[in-house]
């Protein structure tokens, strides 16, 4: 899958195929860009993105060095923010209509590449043997990056998401990932809250210090005798488990997940999964090769290299940060 780092405006890339080969299309491509997005959070696999929601149109430019290979550049405007899009190229080729879709992602990234260019000692010009250029260290950030939230389960970066959980009858709810700002909340799908105002609950919810959970604040709360005065059911006997979150009631959590900053321990193993992912070892490492000797030299690999990131200082770093070993609440 292709990716645009966040606020910048790299290349999109398509390469034209024709009948087993690389041929120029026609004409220039037209290049239509969707959101895709999740327009409905009680369905979150409905409507991958709407034919209506386009974010921009273009017509495409031919590389001069490459047959076949057409590229856009897209507008800081659309990558301000981490998300999907969808790249729909429409042309020509021997007078034939061609529809071709591809999915781009807009990310952040762990590291800035400038930062960790000068971090790992890369050379600035090609004839320096420790040069490597852009799409070279890009494509090495994006493995540090895959195996951090692979091996951590999170991503350290805020991202629009809807999670299903279940109500264990108390007032905390438990959620699988951080959640940095609540849009809205649903029971049984039922809508409970939502960001713009809409409250049909009797209770006031915040989010937990760490962002791993909603809870119930009983503060302002009024008491029992006040509901029933007013011709209300108090919230305490609407319950009979005494908690806002209904034991086994489904709750469908919509809203901005994960980080806003990376960690400082997230950046320094994304630069150490660099370093590896340059070691001249790494093909070794990947084809599960325990020991290799020569005359000169031998290695033997720790049973855990494959467990982590394969990285024990990495490891070391990231290790507060693995959703099934922290405490999240």
């Amino acid at each position: 899958m292709a990716e645009i780092l966040l606020n910048t405006n790299a290349p999109v890339k398509h390469k034209v195929f024709w009948r087993g080969e690389v041929r120029d299309s026609d004409s220039l491509p037209n290049v239509t860009v969707y959101g895709i997005y999740h327009d409905d959070p009680v369905l979150p696999d409905h409507d991958p993105y709407d034919p209506e929601q386009i974010v921009y149109e273009t017509e495409a430019t031919r590389c001069e060095t490459d047959i076949g290979v057409y590229e856009v550049y897209v507008p800081f405007s659309i990558t301000k923010m981490t998300k999907s899009l969808l790249f729909v190229w429409e042309y020509e080729v021997d007078g034939e209509p061609v529809t071709k879709e591809h999915k781009v992602f807009v990310v952040k990234p762990y590291v800035d590449l400038s930062q960790a260019i000068y971090s790992l000692g890369l050379g600035a010009d090609p004839s320096d043997p420790n040069y490597k250029n852009w799409d070279e260290v890009a494509a090495a950030e994006r493995y540090a990056r895959k195996v951090i939230e692979n091996y951590t389960g999170q991503q350290f970066y805020l991202y629009n998401d809807t999670n299903t959980v279940y109500g264990s009858g108390s007032d905390l709810l438990p959620l699988p990932y951080k959640l940095y700002e609540l849009h809205e909340l649903y029971q049984n799908d039922i809508l409970l809250f939502d960001i713009h105002g809409v409250n049909n609950w009797n209770y006031d919810i915040e989010l937990t210090p760490s962002g791993y959970g909603l809870k119930v604040n009983r503060a302002n709360m009024l008491d029992n005798t006040v509901y029933t005065a007013n011709g209300l059911v108090p919230p305490s006997l609407s319950n009979p488990s005494n908690g806002a979150f209904y034991k086994d009631s489904s709750y469908i959590v919509s809203g901005l997940y994960g980080w806003p900053q990376v960690p400082d321990e997230v950046e320094l193993a994304a630069i150490e999964l660099m370093k590896d992912y340059f070691s001249k070892d790494k093909v070794w490492r990947n084809k599960y090769v325990k020991s290799i000797k020569t005359f000169d030299w031998s290695f033997d690999y720790n049973s855990e290299s494959s467990s982590g990131t394969g990285n024990l200082y990495a490891d070391q770093l990231l290790s507060s940060y693995v959703i099934n070993q922290m405490v999240i609440i």
